[in-house]
């Protein structure tokens, strides 16, 4: 009886899974490419401020913003990619996310992930300069 309970249990919680476990996108879009001259972008996103993160693709990076409490605003930087967004920012949900790369000197396309949590959803997006 035990078993068949596990087992039905074990069921149950696939289904529920499968049901309410669709992918939410955070980013909009969860790609972007910014110029070589360096560039400013605004994105919208529902990730909550504080949990603002930018890494390279070795997990290297900013993983906490800093706070200005003048001003509501929470900034990441690491090494040429600055992500700002403001608490003011917010409407219908989502918050305004201000990218800003510093010039690319490099003369080679380099690529971070700016990333954060909604709730219970964790995700990055892109961001490529060329």
């Amino acid at each position: 009886m035990i078993e068949h309970m596990k087992k039905l249990f074990a069921i149950l919680a696939a289904v529920v899974c499968l049901w309410g476990c669709e992918k939410m996108y955070i980013f909009t879009p969860m790609k972007v490419t910014l110029a070589s001259e360096g560039q400013t972008m605004s994105i919208e996103t529902s990730i909550q401020p504080q949990t603002l993160d930018i890494l390279d693709y070795y997990g290297n990076g900013t993983d906490s913003p800093e706070y200005d409490a003048e001003t509501g605003t929470y900034t990441a930087t690491y090494l040429w990619l600055t992500a700002t967004i403001s608490k003011s920012s917010l409407s219908d949900g989502k918050y305004t996310l201000v990218l800003t790369a510093e010039k690319n000197t490099t003369g080679k396309a380099r690529t971070l992930y700016v990333g954060g949590m909604d709730k219970n959803y964790s995700d990055s997006m892109e961001v490529r300069q060329e």
